[in-house]
């Protein structure tokens, strides 16, 4: 009877997973939730069993948190004291185990020591992340196609399908006036295939003649940067500075003769010569009149004993006029 229970006990333990026959060192983690951890679950370290969970109860001074216990059967795994125990989903059917995260102290947990727990998210929680903004973007493209949906039917709707069939009749003549106009367009460029070849090749022979003109055109935008170049360097300042002076000089000589200064000023702003010369021109005008009447008062002569004439003829007194005038 002894040995029978011992064998059952022995074998309830080993089909636990737990080997009497091995050195175990229990650890034990504080959880909040365990989210459905069970005793004998797999405790994992880098995705290899290494132990397993021996019990969970309450905290004794009833904060209502879990204390787990767990054995390692590896006798020589060292486990620093900051490592962690995480409860995690083993699997997408949301079993539980423990991961084991190894910290990096050199002071290693004795068996029996506190290890910090911890919890990490389940694939159903992951995935329910994930997939919240997918379903709010669902929602609101359902909306967007339930609003589709309604301006729709405001369309199709009895009074608002009065206009459809003179719209699709008006939309197929245009789609017939297209048609047409394309295949005018067809003709014409078949009609004129001849001359778009021919204007082809003019651009073509025009290209040509750039691509072996290069040089020259190249010489030329040189020439015409240099001309710009020497145009920037002209001191367009000095130059402005020169003409305004000029222009100052120019308005003090018009000041001048405004103000009667000088000859030219004397000639502009006075008439006393223009009146000189008008009571010459009319006493010469006189003197002509008095020569062509009375020549004898003026000139005396004669030629071979002829008698003088009274008048001299109006060839003569033209060519006096002429003479005065230019003497004038």
């Amino acid at each position: 009877m002894i040995v029978a229970i011992a064998l059952l006990f022995i074998g309830v333990n080993y089909l636990k997973g737990i080997n009497l026959f091995e050195k175990q060192n229990v650890y034990f983690a504080t959880y909040d939730q365990i989210d459905g951890l069970n005793e004998a679950n797999p405790v994992i370290l880098k995705g290899y069993k290494v132990g397993l969970v021996k019990d969970i109860e309450l905290d004794p001074e009833g904060s209502g948190r879990l204390i787990v216990s767990f054995l390692i059967n590896k006798k020589n795994l060292n486990i620093p004291e900051d490592s962690k125990a995480k409860i995690y989903s083993s699997d997408f059917f949301g079993s539980k185990a423990i991961e084991l995260e190894l910290g990096e102290s050199i002071v290693m947990a004795e068996p029996g020591a506190e290890l910090s727990g911890g919890r990490q998210e389940d694939i159903t929680t992951a995935l329910r992340k994930e997939l919240e903004p997918l379903r709010a973007r669902t929602e609101e493209l359902i909306g967007d196609i339930d609003e589709i949906i309604k301006n729709m039917k405001a369309v199709f709707e009895a009074d608002a399908t009065q206009g459809l069939p003179q719209a699709f009749e008006s939309l197929q003549r245009s789609l017939l006036t297209f048609e047409k106009t394309s295949l005018r367009l067809d003709d014409m460029i078949a009609e004129n295939k001849e001359r778009i070849s021919s204007i082809l090749s003019n651009v073509q022979s025009i290209t040509s003649n750039l691509e072996k003109n290069n040089e020259k055109i190249t010489h030329v935008m040189t020439n015409v940067e240099s001309i710009t170049d020497s145009l920037a360097k002209i001191n367009f300042v000095k130059t402005m500075a020169k003409a305004d002076s000029a222009m100052t000089n120019f308005a003090s000589i018009m000041g001048k003769i405004d103000n009667g200064e000088g000859s030219m000023g004397l000639l502009i702003n006075n008439d006393s010569l223009h009146n000189a010369l008008v009571a010459a021109s009319e006493e010469l005008e006189m003197l002509l009149n008095d020569i062509e009447t009375n020549p004898d008062r003026y000139i005396h002569f004669s030629l071979f004993g002829k008698k003088d004439k009274n008048k001299f003829s109006k060839k003569e007194v033209e060519q006096m006029k002429n003479a005065l005038n230019s003497a004038e």
